[in-house]
């Protein structure tokens, strides 16, 4: 059998969260795809294939039965549609694997997709006028395309029946996604690392895009209730999203703006300092389809304060605090952690427990099972 695979994303330097999946799942795939099988990986420029260290050992280590194949395309957009559509045309595989909730508009009859969450149908105030449009119709490409559909929870899952009534929810498959539990483990911090973020006081951590849809603006509005009474720190790793302009307003106008530390993005190597230093990592999103960050900091040894909301419910069970989205709420939780060492101790204790649940050997099992599915 021969399975292609984008790897596109997952050659993106500096990788957020889909990014991250598309590498690990490859990476992961590599290790159980019998030599029986071929694979080739597709990529749009050289240029991908020698972005850093990192994502060379994308393709260093390429099994005997893998290959890489550059299709070349001058324009920054639309490699997917246009160039990546006119391989599969004329050079299909028996099977196509797109782990980034996007396809070309011709893909073989044997096509498993990814897809991560429908957020933009929720909030679609929280997206670009044509991002949004395009995640709309790339949704419904997909779910009219292929055969099989991949996503990271039941939530997602049943989010796809309510926003989509027409699709076949037999076609849908719930495969969890995990974490690098090589790189997120518990220790004690660098403190170098923290200082050269200027980090002197117990912290607060939130991980994730800056936009109106990861609920920053809560974050910082309990934070500023806390600091009232306790000399603590709100540390925001993350580039600026939809909204931006309302946090740093937020912020620049916070009486204790000194303390909002907003370094943008952070390499991995130092990330995870950041995240063993922590009080506690929050992330109080308004939607998610899955939550890997608070997996990451689980397996880091730092308690989660996490939004009620059912995808993260899912993923974290009884190894969080759940806080519905009023700052209140969150400045109380906020400050038990702070202070109630036992508290901290059994929410450490249960996420690391949880975290030990997931893991990509297993994610990437199960979606090979579904890659070499018969078509339902």
């Amino acid at each position: 059998m021969l399975i292609g695979i984008d790897a596109s994303h997952a050659l993106k330097p500096n990788r957020t969260g889909v990014e991250e999946y598309c590498y690990q799942i490859i990476q992961h795939l590599k290790k159980i795809i019998p030599a029986e099988h071929r694979v080739i990986l597709y990529c749009n420029s050289d240029k991908q294939l020698t972005i850093n260290n990192e994502q060379s050992k994308l393709i260093s280590d390429l099994p005997s039965n893998w290959q890489m194949k550059v299709l070349p395309w001058p324009l920054k957009k639309l490699w997917s549609q246009t160039r990546l559509a006119v391989e599969l045309l004329f050079h299909p595989p028996d099977v196509f694997f797109a782990p980034g909730q996007l396809i070309p508009w011709v893909v073989p009859k044997n096509t498993t997709v990814m897809l991560h969450d429908s957020a933009f149908k929720v909030f679609p105030e929280a997206y670009h006028f044509w991002g949004r449009n395009y995640l709309k119709l790339m949704n419904w490409w997909i779910l009219r395309c292929a055969q099989k559909v991949l996503t990271s929870s039941k939530f997602n899952q049943q989010e796809l029946q309510r926003l989509y009534p027409w699709f076949d929810i037999g076609h849908s498959f719930v495969v969890p996604l995990a974490f690098d539990s090589a790189r997120f483990t518990p220790g004690i911090p660098d403190q170098k690392h923290l200082a050269r973020y200027g980090l002197a006081k117990p912290y607060f951590l939130f991980v994730g895009r800056l936009e109106e849809k990861k609920n920053v603006l809560l974050a910082i509005e309990a934070f500023t209730t806390i600091k009232k009474r306790h000399d603590v720190q709100l540390l925001l790793v993350g580039k600026p999203g939809v909204g931006y302009e309302k946090i740093a307003l937020a912020i620049r106008n916070n009486p204790f703006k000194q303390d909002i530390i907003t370094p943008g993005f952070v390499p991995s190597e130092e990330m995870i300092e950041l995240l063993r230093g922590a009080v506690a990592f929050i992330f109080p999103s308004r939607y998610e389809g899955f939550g890997l960050p608070i997996l990451e900091a689980m397996d880091s040894g730092v308690p989660v304060i996490a939004a009620k909301q059912t995808a993260l419910m899912e993923v974290g069970a009884d190894a969080a605090l759940f806080v519905p989205g009023e700052a209140a709420a969150w400045a109380k939780a906020m400050e038990t952690l702070l202070t109630d060492s036992s508290m901290r101790s059994a929410l450490i204790e249960k996420g690391s427990e949880r975290a030990q649940q997931f893991s990509w050997e297993k994610t990437a099992r199960e979606t090979f099972a579904v890659i070499v599915k018969s078509p339902v």
